[in-house]
């Protein structure tokens, strides 16, 4: 049975659960495969890829258990930045939107951004562009990659903020903004990608 297969599946048994959120998780499931996979060489990297791509579509393993939906769009980190995200002093964020927000809220959120004093470098990344990122990433997994719709990938804002000291407000100020999801901090340097991820 390939993942495609396996990924309807999981949804059909289990009408309860977002197919979105069941992707977000198997992708963030392979993003943490994909660093193990790089310190481990042969066999063992290929079982351990295996084992969080079936615990991301929520069949059973000893896998770790699922994250959030904007930690899942943030499997790799740009070279040079912060692998996890942070609590404080991050110099580049990631604002997750929710699934079904609005037009006039995601306007609302880019002039707020644009218009926010702490923010020296903005851009936003839609669910098409987001989705091209995850077939490149994930070219070697085309039945993970087929399990995927850009539908299933959430828009963000990446950006780069003036001083890192101000993530902490920052970030308390947009999480209850109307259409967010999630707020994501990394640390890197200036030459990294803004928003901290490949």
């Amino acid at each position: 049975m390939d993942l495609r297969e396996r990924f309807d599946r999981a949804v059909d048994d289990d009408p309860g659960v977002d197919p979105g959120v069941m992707a977000f998780t198997a992708i963030v499931q392979g993003g943490r495969i994909r660093r193990r996979r790089r310190k481990m060489a042969g066999a063992a990297g290929g079982v351990l890829a295996v084992l969080g791509v079936m615990a991301g579509l929520g069949l059973p393993s000893d896998a770790e258990p699922p994250v959030t939906v904007a930690a899942a769009m943030m499997p790799l980190a740009a070279p040079s930045c912060s692998v996890n995200p942070v609590e404080s002093d991050a110099t580049d964020v990631a604002l997750f939107l929710d699934g079904d927000v609005s037009g006039r809220e995601r306007s609302a959120l880019a002039s707020a951004l644009d218009e926010d004093p702490r923010v020296a470098t903005v851009f936003f990344q839609d669910r098409s562009a987001a989705y091209e990122k995850f077939r490149e990433l994930w070219a070697d997994s085309p039945d993970f990659v087929a399990a995927v719709s850009p539908q299933d990938l959430p828009e963000s804002f990446r950006l780069r903020l003036v001083n890192a000291s101000q993530f902490t407000s920052f970030r308390s100020d947009y999480l209850g903004e109307d259409g967010v999801h999630d707020v994501l901090g990394r640390i890197c340097p200036v030459g990294a990608a803004v928003g901290g991820v490949q």
